[in-house]
């Protein structure tokens, strides 16, 4: 039994010594639970610690490392694609006991090695039914491996992940339902070059490149029966093949567009350590141009415009007078207060016309009116002077 003791002390020291070996461009993950740190507990109370990890001596992770907790397995973990050139680092990792409180420290050496096997062709796929935690099952990623080295990709027997992030990550919305997963991205990489089923499948997928949103449950691919007998929902619209000329998406996008290299301190890299700036070294930026553009030239052209108006009336003042205009205007008053001395002679002459009486044989008064071009009442025309006279005109009496 002491022998036995002995041999896994061995084995776990040796392990600490050795530390964890990672590929360049290609992704690590590397689980934080209880027995990281030698704690020998029950793994149902793994929810009871919370994990902190950072690289040595510094407060954050590098930008190509991420770690994410996973309360399906109840362990952390840290996932991500070591650049090229990268040496060898230690990170360190803090573990917290919620029940006891009782405070875990663990350093943790990465020796990185060099991919010998570059990935100059990648496969850009978006599964819409994975959490990013259901990558880190190694059943899963080699059901997926195992798809495209038997079926899409025969020439492809080196192929590997090289890129992983959550759908989120990469700009996707949180699904309505919070038990839907979110969704994962990865691309699949290899040194070999495409296979003519990819070249087709691509060729398949580009009229959905134009829709927007994807249809989600697009299954008109020739090749859809085989992921989804995997278990695998693809968004086809985000399917594709990058070369190598054309990736220029590297895995520290996510928080910098500079692949940092832990340790390197050529002035080609820039340091990953965030520095405060000093305030000399802030850039000051002066108005004096805004105030020129919107101020100055609009009051110089404006006075310019003023010089020139004024300029123009003092130049032509003698050609301001014009005699036929005066006379044309004058004519315009004559014309009207003429055709009112007309109208006004015309009413007097309608106005002094007076009716003619005449007595006709048989006794009958005549009455003759003058033609009038208002057409009134005959009562009207002319009152008569007594009750007399108008029983005497009236017609009925004979």
């Amino acid at each position: 039994m002491k022998m036995f003791i002995w041999i896994i002390t061995i084995i776990w020291g040796l392990q600490d010594a050795l530390g964890e070996s990672i590929l360049t461009s290609k992704v690590f993950v590397i689980p934080i639970g209880p027995e990281l740190f030698g704690v020998t507990e029950d793994s149902s109370q793994g929810t009871d610690f919370s994990y902190q990890a950072s690289l040595l001596n510094s407060p954050d992770l590098p930008p190509w490392i991420h770690y994410t907790y996973s309360g399906k397995h109840h362990q952390g973990f840290l996932y991500g694609v070591a650049p090229k050139n990268q040496g060898n680092f230690t990170l360190q990792i803090v573990g917290l006991s919620k029940k006891t409180y009782n405070t875990n420290y663990k350093v943790l050496d990465m020796n990185v090695q060099q991919n010998e096997n570059s990935t100059k062709y990648e496969v850009y796929l978006k599964i819409d039914n994975l959490r990013i935690d259901d990558a880190f099952n190694k059943t899963t990623v080699e059901t997926l491996l195992d798809l495209f080295r038997k079926e899409l990709w025969l020439e492809a027997k080196d192929v590997c992940i090289t890129y992983l992030a959550s759908a989120v990550e990469e700009g996707a919305r949180l699904p309505l339902d919070p038990n839907e997963p979110e969704g994962v991205v990865l691309k699949l990489g290899s040194s070999a070059p495409f296979s003519e089923v990819l070249m087709k499948l691509e060729e398949e997928v580009k009229p959905l490149k134009k829709k927007f949103p994807c249809p989600k449950d697009y299954k008109r691919t020739s090749k859809e029966v085989l992921f989804r007998k995997a278990h695998f929902y693809l968004d086809w619209c985000s399917f594709k093949l990058i070369s190598e000329n054309q990736s220029q998406h590297q895995e520290s996008a996510r928080r910098g567009s500079s692949m940092n290299v832990i340790g390197r301190q050529t002035p080609e890299h820039a340091e990953w350590r965030w520095a405060r700036p000093k305030k000399s070294d802030i850039p000051t930026r002066s108005y004096f141009k805004e105030i020129l553009t919107t101020v100055f030239i609009p009051t110089l052209l404006l006075f310019i415009l003023a010089l020139l108006l004024s300029t123009t009336f003092c130049l032509h003042h003698e050609k301001a007078v014009d005699p036929e205009s005066d006379k044309y205007f004058n004519e315009l008053f004559n014309l009207f207060k003429r055709n009112r001395d007309q109208s006004l002679n015309v009413m007097s002459d309608k106005r002094e016309s007076t009716p003619m009486e005449g007595v006709g044989n048989n006794g009958v008064q005549m009455v003759q009116y003058a033609a009038s071009e208002r057409g009134t009442l005959r009562s009207l025309s002319a009152q008569p002077s007594s009750p007399s006279d108008s029983l005497l005109r009236s017609p009925r009496t004979s």
